[in-house]
């Protein structure tokens, strides 16, 4: 079960956000969220102790085992080892790593279009949401 949990605008990230309690105007990027591959880890809340944070950031080291570059770590006196993989399995993301790691122009543009959002992609100032009429908004 996910705990719901006020937004902090004093943080800036590790928090989670309850995707069902989002402001309408945001309920089809909430859903969109919500079904992709990192709806889990968005809305999953995990604590994040300032302590555990500092001491990741004093022992971080790259290392490489068995050819799969991680990030080796101590937190409290238990070493980790970061791997993409491990941060894939534990976030539940469902992808591996042969995943394409960015997106084409088209595929974002195509993603645009299928939230609603029309005009000239090509130019920012050109792109507009439908509002419930289907006509532009802002």
């Amino acid at each position: 079960m996910v705990k719901i949990v006020e937004w902090d605008k004093t943080l800036k990230h590790n928090q989670s956000i309850n995707l069902e309690q989002v402001p309408q105007d945001f309920q089809d990027v909430a859903r969109w969220i919500k079904s992709s591959r990192i709806g889990y880890a968005v809305e999953t809340e995990v604590p994040n102790y300032r302590i555990h944070i500092q001491e990741f950031w004093q022992t971080t080291k790259p290392e490489t085992i068995n050819k799969d570059r991680g990030i080796s770590v101590t937190v409290r006196n238990k070493r980790v080892i970061v791997t993409e993989e491990r941060i894939r399995r534990v976030l539940k993301l469902g992808d591996s790593t042969q995943d394409p790691f960015i997106m084409s122009k088209d595929d974002v543009l195509d993603g645009f279009r299928g939230m609603g959002y029309v005009g000239d992609f090509r130019q920012k100032k050109e792109i507009k949401r439908k509002d419930s009429q289907g006509i532009g908004g802002s």
